[in-house]
């Protein structure tokens, strides 16, 4: 028993992978039955079920609380019963849509719960990872990509079997890391059930409607939608200051944690269909490539980094520059991954040791709030491309999110998305700045 537990404990390179990978592999699986099915719309909810679920699952998590590592196996288990339930996928594709779901929360809970046992590891019990773990977790990844790509193309049961394989490899692994204790002196806040709930509904239609409307190739809702949004936008934002009882962050430091959510779904979803509508399909998978790969590297960049925040700041601004130009976008894709990832590792270091809210829980409000600015800039950016497309007059938002879901070259769109694309970055440019600017004047992360 004890040889056992030690050859789990020498796999500590294959936890972060995995638990960073729960956001992009169950993407390639439920993808590809879509497109295998004609990309007809009940093969599509799968991948819906899974981004609302995803986006949306860290809202109702705040009514009913867990110790984080009992989440994080409680995630692990569901993603776990979602692949059991893709497994059965050839008789019923309801299964299908259960299994999205479930790998959806599975997704949504496992990483904030996983960095928040890590940190206490960190913190109470001295347990860090060697540092050539992070080689053999790049390999790793390599190794575990290749064998899920060419699954997905041989046998989608097939695939589901091998990622619910892994994820009991992954519970483990964790179950021989040390217990710790903690003692926590500061109350868990009373949240608004009503708060709770609006935030979870609004989160979820949204997110189902714009993705939905993407991968059919339509914009039949967009506009509904986006006016909604605005008016609760404006009502949410009064009784955010008019209303509500004092927040645990400040409005700068809830703003930063924005800022975060919006930088990775500007990755993850404007960069993929600007280069697949430019390059085609082989771009989202050179995309998600770089994003991992910029994740698992960024914290050996990190520890190598004297003054971050300044790294920070003129990184992402050399960033922008470079996702301007079409021959160096790809790099571009890069660093900005790489310098987000280092952004966000800043942002857990300072929300961990901020005492707002008991330590158990302190990360996960933070990736409920990137959450929000993920579901914020998806609604900018089907507003932007919307405006752009109308003043545009040679194509229409239809044609560019038919050519997206179908993954076809047209140029005719290339000149409405750089245009896009320069409204997208010049807002991200401007608010980076009003950022540093407000830090410079008031203190953040500190009583």
């Amino acid at each position: 028993m004890e040889s056992v537990k030690k050859k789990f404990e020498s796999l500590q390179f294959i936890p972060f992978v995995l638990v960073n990978g729960m956001n992009l592999f169950p993407i390639f699986i439920l993808v590809h039955i879509f497109l295998q099915n004609n990309r007809e719309f009940h093969y599509l909810l799968p991948l819906l079920f899974f981004y609302c679920f995803k986006s949306t699952i860290l809202f109702l998590i705040r009514l009913k609380t867990l110790p984080m590592r009992r989440l994080l196996f409680v995630a692990i288990g569901l993603g776990i019963l979602g692949c059991g339930f893709g497994l059965l996928l050839n008789q019923s594709i309801a299964f299908g849509w259960i299994a999205g779901g479930l790998l959806g929360i599975c997704s949504g809970l496992m990483f904030p719960s996983y960095m928040t046992v890590m940190f206490h590891e960190r913190t109470l019990n001295d347990f860090n990872n060697k540092k050539s773990n992070q080689l053999y977790s790049l390999g790793f990844a390599i190794v575990f990509s290749t064998i899920l790509f060419k699954l997905i193309d041989v046998s989608i049961v097939g695939t589901f079997l091998f990622l619910g394989l892994n994820l009991l490899l992954l519970a483990s692994i964790l179950s021989t890391y040390p217990t710790y204790t903690i003692d926590e002196t500061i109350p868990y806040p009373n949240y608004s059930t009503i708060e709770t709930l609006v935030l979870f509904f609004v989160g979820f239609f949204s997110v189902f409607i714009i993705k939905g409307d993407k991968k059919l190739g339509v914009s039949h809702f967009l506009l509904t939608l986006m006016i909604i949004m605005a008016i609760l936008l404006v009502i949410y934002f009064i009784y955010y200051k008019k209303i509500t009882r004092q927040r645990q962050f400040r409005p700068l430091e809830s703003a930063m944690m924005l800022y975060k959510g919006m930088l990775t779904n500007f990755i993850l979803v404007f960069c993929t269909l600007y280069q697949m509508i430019n390059h085609g399909k082989s771009s989202l998978m050179i995309i998600y490539s770089l994003y991992l790969t910029s994740i698992i590297i960024s914290p050996m960049m990190a520890k190598k980094i004297q003054n971050k925040e300044r790294t920070i700041f003129y990184g992402l601004m050399f960033s922008f520059l470079l996702l301007i130009m079409h021959e160096l976008f790809y790099v571009g894709v890069f660093t900005l991954s790489v310098i987000t990832s280092i952004y966000n590792q800043q942002l857990n270091q300072a929300v961990y040791h901020y005492p707002v809210l008991p330590r158990d829980f302190r990360l996960i409000a933070k990736y409920r709030l990137g959450n929000i600015g993920s579901i914020l800039h998806q609604l900018l950016m089907m507003a932007t491309l919307f405006i752009v497309t109308k003043c545009a007059h040679n194509v229409s938002l239809d044609n560019i999110l038919r050519s997206y879901t179908f993954k076809q070259i047209d140029t005719n769109a290339i000149s409405v998305l750089d245009m896009s694309k320069y409204a997208l970055l010049g807002w991200f440019a401007i608010i980076l700045i009003i950022l540093q600017n407000r830090q410079k004047k008031e203190a953040v992360f500190s009583k």
